[in-house]
């Protein structure tokens, strides 16, 4: 009983505190005119130097660099880390959500371990 009343009153104060925070951010952005949108400007001239200034490989260099790239791997060291990262992360918030569900499951619902 007091177990949820207290997780209540902490939920109940979170919220407020969390919307309190969200109002007084907008308001600051209000007051220093962040929120106005500034307008694009596309600029009239489109200097045609750049597609020329693009280098053109012929389909030889781009078949070798293709050969070389299927012989050498497709290994990007931060793009492996990043994956890893994104995993870890990811089964560390399904171990956390499913610890909250089960204590929701046990102490509020007054439901046993499965």
């Amino acid at each position: 009983m007091i177990v949820k009343r207290l997780m209540v009153q902490v939920i109940v104060t979170g919220t407020i505190l969390l919307l309190g925070a969200l109002a007084g951010v907008q308001y600051m952005n209000e007051q220093l005119g962040i929120t106005q949108p500034v307008p694009l400007t596309v600029p009239e001239n489109v200097p045609e130097e750049t597609e020329a200034a693009a280098p053109s490989l012929s389909k030889q260099e781009l078949a070798a660099k293709y050969e070389r790239v299927e012989q050498v791997g497709r290994l990007n060291f931060f793009s492996e880390m990043g994956t890893s990262l994104a995993d870890g992360m990811n089964k560390l918030s399904r171990s956390f959500l499913s610890q909250i569900m089960a204590f929701v499951r046990q102490v509020l619902n007054g439901e046993e371990a499965a």
